[in-house]
């Protein structure tokens, strides 16, 4: 069903309904709510007036700021697209004492789930399996971190293909543990962190490092 066309004057009238107490909704209130209802039930319930009915604002508000849905949900895959707005590449890049410590934050970066969203990203990879755009979009971000990943296993002193593959094995590993829907709680993670390190990385996970993390 397409999406009743407004008027100036309704969108005029909308706009000065689209209040909730005192504040008035801002683009990012839409963009928030477009994003959590993206994660918790999937793309094709981004709707503009389902927003409007949990904003508890008229939908006429939301012109105010978007074109349409597409220009929305083109907002949407292009912030989470963006290198800049991506923790898991920041974390590779920070600045470090050793060379592991890029395969540290990335790790902990994964575990913590602060900065980085893995249920934003889930819903990136389901909304990629009915858009050619948000496909190519995915596959974008899978390798630019990819790419990162294998200039710190070189960085470590493996030959290009290895660490190539070394990124491929732990970035698909880190996928792979959330498509699954693996329930551990965080002291099991903890537990097997370092056995995990090992493995994915070749070396031992630094005591300080772990030591560090846990008291955070």
């Amino acid at each position: 069903m397409k999406e009743k066309l407004l008027t100036k004057e309704d969108l005029a009238e909308d706009h000065k309904k689209a209040v909730r107490g005192n504040t008035k909704t801002t683009r990012e209130d839409w963009l928030a709510e477009a994003q959590r209802v993206l994660i918790e039930e999937g793309v094709d319930r981004v709707k503009v007036d389902r927003l409007a009915n949990k904003l508890n604002v008229t939908r006429g508000g939301f012109y105010w700021f978007f074109k349409n849905r597409q220009d929305l949900l083109d907002i949407l895959l292009a912030n989470w697209k963006d290198s800049k707005n991506d923790p898991l590449t920041h974390t590779l890049k920070g600045k470090n004492k050793t060379p592991l410590d890029p395969l540290v934050r990335f790790i902990f970066t994964t575990i913590r789930e602060r900065s980085y969203s893995p249920a934003l990203d889930s819903a990136m990879r389901d909304w990629a399996r009915t858009s050619n755009k948000t496909r190519r979009a995915v596959d974008l971000v899978d390798n630019r971190r990819i790419s990162v990943l294998a200039k710190v296993y070189q960085g470590l002193g493996y030959e290009e293909e290895e660490a190539f593959i070394r990124a491929r094995i732990q970035y698909f590993h880190q996928v792979g543990y959330y498509a699954m829907g693996v329930h551990e709680s965080h002291e099991q993670r903890l537990h097997y962190l370092p056995i995990y390190f090992k493995q994915l990385t070749g070396f031992d996970l630094p005591k300080e490092a772990l030591q560090g993390f846990m008291e955070e």
